[in-house]
């Protein structure tokens, strides 16, 4: 969306850090809705970065955010951290941000304009590369035997959550961008 106004390599590191920052402050966060699983904001975050940046500011933020929650830094869901994330039942999910991220910011840097639909499908997209990659990890970990599809179902309200949200987010910030006479395309 706003990718192609940095050109500094200084801008690239301080939209790296600002986003690793976004990540680290609202990654903890979880909204508990009732009769449905917990939403973690840690993936939505993740997209919206490199939505907003475009793939290599969104994956740079998106390993610095990792790495400070390797470190013990209470920045992942609820505020966990620790390296032991990385070798748990959602280490799937945690190795799968990157590559959402770099999924959804190069497929972003070719839309011309980030609208509603356009925001809503890279959303739904981010979302389903992390399912793909991390549940199917999840499940062999917890040697469940929920079928992968089955947990999809499961998790497809939440998923539909953070994609409204998440395109609120898109559109409400290009709108801002526009009155203020920033490009968005």
């Amino acid at each position: 969306m706003f990718q192609h106004q940095v050109h500094v390599p200084a801008k690239w590191l301080v939209l790296s850090l600002a986003g690793a920052v976004a990540m680290c402050l609202l990654g903890p966060l979880v909204l508990r809705v009732e009769g449905q699983l917990p939403i973690t904001l840690q993936s939505l975050v993740v997209m919206l970065w490199s939505i907003f940046w475009g793939w290599r500011i969104g994956v740079a933020s998106t390993v610095l955010y990792l790495s400070a929650g390797a470190m013990g830094l209470p920045v992942f869901a609820d505020g966990a951290g620790g390296l032991h994330h990385f070798f748990g039942a959602t280490a799937g999910f945690l190795f799968a941000f990157p590559i959402a991220a770099l999924v959804v910011g190069v497929l972003a840097e070719h839309v011309r304009r980030v609208q509603f639909l356009a925001s809503a499908g890279l959303l739904f997209l981010g979302q389903l590369v992390l399912l793909g990659l991390g549940l199917p990890y999840q499940i062999a970990a917890k040697q469940s035997n929920t079928a992968f599809l089955d947990a999809v179902v499961g998790l497809l309200p939440n998923v539909m959550m953070k994609v409204a949200l998440g395109t609120m987010v898109v559109v409400v910030v290009g709108r801002l961008a526009a009155r203020q006479g920033t490009p968005t395309s």
